[in-house]
């Protein structure tokens, strides 16, 4: 593939359209999927022909590889493929993108039709069935077809797959690595929640001899308060994050570290998770015996995983960037990066963050410490603002539709709840107090959050992708490797992650539209200022706990 002369500025115009239509397509496509994966049980089908559910039951599985083996050779290929595709503005100026795009809808149109009948509606005979499947099938197939003639027609995909035959091979190779390594991981559960348990008898055994062991039920504690730990509990969940953040840790520092040595860095994160899982558990035994078991379950139970994976995963990270065991940075011999500008964009978000986590950890209901952490995250604010200079505040009407998208989205995918008992607010104050933090709690949702989580996520971590002096990415700039960890990352770390990793894509583009860091703050905040709204309006204070 050969590069036809044109203006290189015009070619940067076009590169850059091209890439925020592709971002829109795709998340596009994760809302398509989100939206059908809850409209449509697929429970429904038990009772109904057996190769009927055995099909549905496949097709997460085969979605699963799909996702993972493109994830991975994105991410490994991204450098050869960007070359490839800075010629694309001139081969794509006559690209009848949209038409493809009325038929991805009519096809999705229908392919929600037709799933109403197939998965709910019980066809009574066998023909029936097998006509519905058929027809299902087809929609699904040329949905996908459309789809993908939306980035690229389909003659431009041979010349891509003949000069890298190898590439659908490895990346299904690769997603079904990722499935039976997860399958694998799942039998584990059991033998790793046997050796919790016996860790943590371990542990408690040192402040108190009146223990209750009963592993075969997977219950552990004392005389006074004991719990049942489940298997996701056992540390297996902490380690797949673990191996998720040091694995993108290893990616954006692979410049400035010893490899392979530092791929140690991997079963080392691993081990140092399991142990703290341990630590958390027997904690909370300790504090439900000796404090308060409203406590233990409450705040410390929600929030004490999540403050020790970061501390661990962090200060592992800190421990190996000083170490010259895995450090190469002295060897390498490159000019020094001003580390103030990266810390002006992080120490707020992790103030933020650090705090609240600390004081909700030993809270039961609602942190009454909060405004602690907009009181600090408030004060570095103001001592890093002269490193905010990207900051350019204009009013922009697409980044308030973005963030009122987010909003309904967030709310679509919020777990309902049966039940008749209404909502109670989480503040046991009353009169002016209660007042004084639900003030504290909206102000800080809409106005402190969205600007240290943006200055975070689009601010840094999306420029530090690319080089590691952030500063010298221009802001706006796009990448997909960028693009896909900074809004997965972002998603993580929000209990509700599916709707986290979509809101992240979303504020990514009202990033990229006009490259204004400022445009995703307010997207952002945007988002907030209607969630905390709605809390004030319905009552439905679990969007703010």
């Amino acid at each position: 593939m050969h590069c036809l002369p044109s203006d290189d500025r015009a070619i940067r115009a076009g590169t850059r359209l091209i890439y925020v239509r592709w971002t829109g397509l795709l998340a596009l496509l994760v809302l398509e999927v989100v939206a059908l994966t809850i409209r449509f049980d697929t429970k429904t089908l038990e009772g109904g022909p057996l190769w009927l559910e055995g099909f549905f039951g496949l097709l997460p599985v085969g979605f699963d590889v799909v996702a993972v083996g493109a994830a991975v050779v994105l991410l490994v290929q991204w450098p050869q493929l960007r070359g490839a595709l800075q010629c694309l503005p001139d081969r794509l100026q006559n690209h009848p993108w949209s038409r493809y795009l009325f038929v991805h809808l009519a096809g999705l149109a229908g392919l929600a039709l037709l799933s109403g009948p197939l998965m709910e509606g019980r066809p009574r005979s066998a023909v029936s069935v097998v006509a519905l499947t058929i027809c299902w099938v087809g929609l699904g197939l040329l949905t996908l077809l459309a789809w993908l003639n939306c980035f690229l027609p389909h003659r431009q995909w041979l010349p891509l797959l003949r000069r890298w035959p190898w590439i659908l091979p490895a990346g299904t190779a690769a997603g079904l690595g990722m499935l039976g390594a997860g399958r694998l991981a799942r039998l584990l559960w059991k033998p790793l929640g046997v050796s919790t348990l016996w860790l943590v008898r371990f542990i408690l055994k040192l402040y108190s001899e009146e223990v209750v062991y009963q592993p075969a039920e997977g219950i552990i504690g004392t005389r006074a308060f004991d719990v049942e730990i489940a298997p996701e509990c056992s540390g297996y969940e902490g380690m797949g994050l673990m191996l998720v953040l040091i694995g993108a840790f290893l990616l954006i520092s692979r410049r400035t570290l010893r490899l392979p040595r530092a791929l140690w860095l991997l079963p080392l994160g691993c081990l140092l998770a399991y142990l703290a899982n341990a630590v958390r558990i027997a904690a909370l035994i300790l504090l439900g015996t000796h404090v308060s078991e409203e406590i233990a379950l409450g705040g410390f139970h929600s929030r004490a995983g999540v403050l020790l994976f970061l501390a661990v995963g962090f200060g592992l990270i800190g421990l190996s960037l000083r170490s010259s065991w895995f450090s190469a940075a002295d060897r390498l011999g490159e000019p020094d990066i001003d580390s103030t500008a990266s810390e002006a964009y992080l120490c707020p978000f992790m103030a933020l963050v650090g705090i609240t986590l600390v004081t909700g950890a030993f809270s039961s209901g609602y942190d009454p410490l909060y405004p602690l952490g907009l009181i600090v995250t408030c004060g570095l604010l103001w001592r890093y603002r002269r490193y905010y200079d990207d900051l350019c505040w204009t009013f922009a009407p697409r980044a308030v539709a973005i963030g009122v998208t987010v909003f309904a989205l967030w709310i679509a995918l919020e777990p309902w709840k049966s039940g008749k008992t209404p909502p109670t607010a989480p503040v046991p104050l009353a009169g002016a107090g209660a007042v004084a933090w639900v003030i504290a709690r909206a102000l800080g949702s809409v106005f402190v959050t969205p600007l240290v989580e943006e200055l975070a996520f689009r601010g840094y971590l999306t420029r530090r992708l690319m080089a590691a002096d952030f500063k010298s990415v221009p802001q706006g700039t796009f990448s997909w490797p960028s693009f896909l960890v900074s809004s997965s990352l972002f998603g993580i770390l929000h209990d509700r992650w599916i709707a986290g990793i979509i809101a992240g894509m979303f504020y990514a583009l009202a990033l990229y539209g006009r490259r204004k860091l400022s445009d995703a703050v307010l997207a952002h905040a945007t988002t907030n200022a209607l969630i905390a709204a709605h809390v004030l309006a319905s009552g439905k204070w679990s969007l703010w706990t």
